[in-house]
């Protein structure tokens, strides 16, 4: 399995198909593999690149504080590293935050990007989304990431018959270990607000009916980019790409075939 060294970690990637390269990033807790239903269908087309992050699954942890701006700097290094200096770009949950921080400190490297199911703030404003973060703190530090992982699994997948995604999501999650309360401290940390303007290439913003973010949220975060797009899934829920990933690659790969 392909490694490469990266200040101070071992970062796993993997990568299939050829042209134009296609960065995917996942969200917190989970890992490279939760991109099984795009990467088939993207390197079709595309160079696919999608990696463990920092103290993820198969990329270790290194030493030093966890943040935003440090996951994005070890995407852009291990893309050097592989030569890759353009690149689409596919963010999920806190994928997202690091797409949108990678693609402020790498002006021009980025030539279009998909943002889903996240947005250019985690920082919490409100008593629910305070809640929010505090509730998960507490189940990991007190339960553990196997008790946190099946509860997470049962919110993104509540349907009858999504019982073999529960299982999959909480047997995934089930192998967090201390990046995980240490990224989501980051995560909170992190904004980008300011800057949106900045952006100027495409983005495409997906929103799920049943996120943790509100449709508003999501057309606000589209509207104030200057090239943004909004697409909201109906009947969905955080795990998007999981979720309904039939739906999701068909949005996603007509924006990037779009001129």
């Amino acid at each position: 399995m392909p490694h490469v060294e990266v200040d101070g970690s071992k970062l796993y990637y993997e990568e299939s198909g050829q042209g134009p390269a296609l960065v995917l990033l996942h969200g917190l807790g989970s890992s490279a593999e939760d991109w099984e239903y795009q990467i088939p269908e993207f390197s079709r087309h595309y160079r696919v690149i999608a990696m463990d992050l920092r103290g993820f699954y198969r990329s270790s942890r290194g030493t030093g504080a966890m943040s935003i701006a440090r996951f994005a700097a070890d995407v852009r290094n291990l893309l050097n590293q592989l030569n890759v200096d353009r690149f689409y770009l596919i963010g999920y949950s806190m994928g997202g935050a690091i797409a949108l921080q990678l693609a402020l400190d790498n002006p021009g490297a980025v030539t279009k990007m998909v943002i889903s199911n996240s947005v250019p703030s985690f920082r919490p404003r409100t008593l629910k989304q305070h809640f929010e973060v505090f509730y998960r703190q507490i189940v990991m530090t007190l339960l553990g990431p196997v008790r946190l992982s099946k509860i997470g699994a049962q919110r993104m997948y509540p349907g009858e018959h999504q019982l073999e995604l529960r299982e999959k999501s909480a047997e995934r999650g089930a192998r967090n270990g201390s990046s995980y309360l240490q990224s989501l401290r980051a995560l909170t940390r992190w904004s980008v607000l300011d800057r949106l303007q900045e952006l100027r290439m495409s983005v495409l913003v997906l929103a799920a009916e049943y996120d943790y973010f509100t449709r508003e949220d999501m057309l606000q975060f589209a509207h104030a980019l200057p090239k943004g797009r909004f697409h909201l899934f109906p009947g969905t829920h955080h795990g998007l790409p999981l979720e309904s990933p039939n739906a999701f690659n068909a949005v996603v790969r007509k924006f990037l075939e779009s001129r």
